[in-house]
């Protein structure tokens, strides 16, 4: 005979747990532009989950994730603007704001406020508010790495100092504490790993780095990294993955990788003394080292993929790095260009074949670029310096619909005589072949259909542009 047992009597008798109780958030948005979609992102940082709802006419939403187990880091996010909070199951929590002062009037209320409170105060606090008495640290082509460490050092204390005296008044969970101590820590160390790079920038020569420099590292807990890179959520990831990838600035300070093989092995050596000899943290910081130098330092990258792949010990990683390499070597100077034929603005169809015997200036843009747009002026000027000489200009819309891409064509008279406008819908693999990563992106390649440089200047910088297509062209 079976008996059937209700749901609860079963669960009871089984000793099942009971499901966790939802987290809800409310909120109520004054002059928010409507029509588009409140989205809360959660869950592992390589895969978080969404719900979403609307914003309705009176501005208010609600929304409830039934699946938290613990306190978890969330991303709010609606028309283009961001925050980030914190809910735990059982929390009923009510967020307030209006929209143009965004950060700076986002209140939460109600059971579980705390924590995105803080992380609310300390965002408009130290990033988006007014300075504060302890400056950002922002470097300029004058500051010196000392310099740059005591402005660093201020700006942490500050933000610690901040989060002690939050915890006094509104106890924070020990968990988010502690992770919340490290993120500051994680960007103390980020804005010291990137300041090579911004001096270079701004001075145009390379810094002057005491042997000593990057000893800053010494303070994380580098090996007992890994617990961290696991999963810590969206907003604590992105600090953890953030040091990572400015990480390669200790290994590289220059910005450049050599093409001497034996670079890697120092690379690995400097790597293994930080994270330890065989860590998760120390193949995604080697990763993040090679697969981001694949377009400034691609030789370099080359001659260090040998070393990679034998001490590499994650095969998504191998197999990442190994894909990405073959694509930029097909596109590394010298190469011939990837073929594309595409139909221009009056229809008819146009292939890089046809302009054999010129020099191509090859723009990846589209009209929803804020930046393309702001190079179109320029460009209109750098086509007329060369116009009756053997250089074809060749703008590749991507992404656009025919309609908008004509419209914008002709109310900005970007058509003349020495120009080709190609329109590549979003399917089309263009500009996948050509590894295009940002928009605009500048290409020159010879009469000969060859790559000359993946990085031509900019219409903007004038004489810079003008320089490097007369080169082209003597050659």
């Amino acid at each position: 005979m079976l008996l059937f047992l209700p749901a609860l009597a079963l669960a009871a008798a089984l000793r099942l747990p009971a499901p966790p109780a939802p987290a809800t958030l409310h909120g109520h948005l004054d002059h928010a532009p409507p029509g588009d979609t409140v989205r809360l992102n959660y869950g592992r940082h390589y895969g978080p989950r969404t719900v979403k709802t609307v914003l309705n006419p009176a501005g208010n939403f609600s929304i409830a994730l039934q699946d938290l187990k613990a306190g978890t880091p969330v991303q709010f996010s609606y028309a283009g603007q961001r925050t980030s909070l914190y809910l735990t199951p059982g929390d009923d929590v009510q967020m307030t704001l209006d929209f143009p002062r965004f950060d700076e009037s986002l209140r939460y209320t109600g059971r579980g406020a705390t924590v995105s409170n803080y992380l609310a105060q300390a965002l408009w606090k130290f990033e988006f508010g007014p300075a504060g008495t302890v400056p950002r640290p922002e470097p300029t082509a004058t500051t010196t790495a000392a310099q740059m460490r005591q402005q660093a050092d201020a700006f942490r204390q500050a933000r610690r100092d901040f989060l002690t005296t939050y915890a006094k008044a509104h106890p924070l969970p020990a968990d988010f504490q502690r992770n919340a101590a490290l993120d500051i820590d994680l960007r103390w160390a980020s804005t010291l790993l990137q300041y090579p790079g911004y001096y270079r920038a701004l001075a145009k020569q390379e810094p002057t780095l005491p042997a000593t420099y990057f000893d800053f590292l010494q303070q994380l807990p580098l090996k007992q990294f890994d617990q961290y890179l696991a999963d810590r959520g969206i907003d604590g990831n992105t600090a953890v993955m953030g040091f990572l990838t400015n990480y390669s600035n200790r290994l590289a300070p220059s910005g450049a990788l050599s093409s001497d093989p034996a670079e890697a092995a120092r690379h690995y050596a400097l790597a293994q003394a930080d994270f330890g000899p065989s860590t998760a943290s120390l193949d995604r910081a080697m990763y993040q080292l090679y697969s981001w130098k694949l377009d400034s330092s691609l030789d370099g990258v080359v001659a260090a993929y040998p070393t990679f792949r034998a001490l590499n010990r994650d095969s998504t990683f191998a197999r990442e790095l190994r894909t990405l390499l073959g694509r930029q070597v097909a596109v590394r100077v010298g190469s011939p260009a990837p073929a594309f034929t595409l139909l221009d603005n009056a229809g008819k169809p146009v292939a890089l074949a046809d302009l054999r015997g010129k020099i191509v200036y090859l723009d990846f843009w589209g009209t929803w670029c804020g930046p393309c747009m702001q190079e179109m002026p320029a460009s209109i000027e750098l086509k007329k310096k060369f116009e009756g000489r053997d250089v074809a200009f060749v703008f590749i819309s991507v992404g656009d619909a025919e309609a908008k891409w004509q419209k914008v064509l002709a109310a900005q008279h970007l058509a003349s005589a020495n120009s080709v406008h190609l329109r590549s819908p979003e399917k089309d693999d263009v500009a996948s072949r050509y590894q295009v990563q940002g928009y605009p992106t500048y290409w020159l390649i010879g009469r000969d259909g060859r790559i000359l440089t993946r990085t031509a200047p900019r219409p903007s910088t004038g004489s810079e542009a003008v320089a490097a297509i007369e080169q082209a062209l003597a050659q």
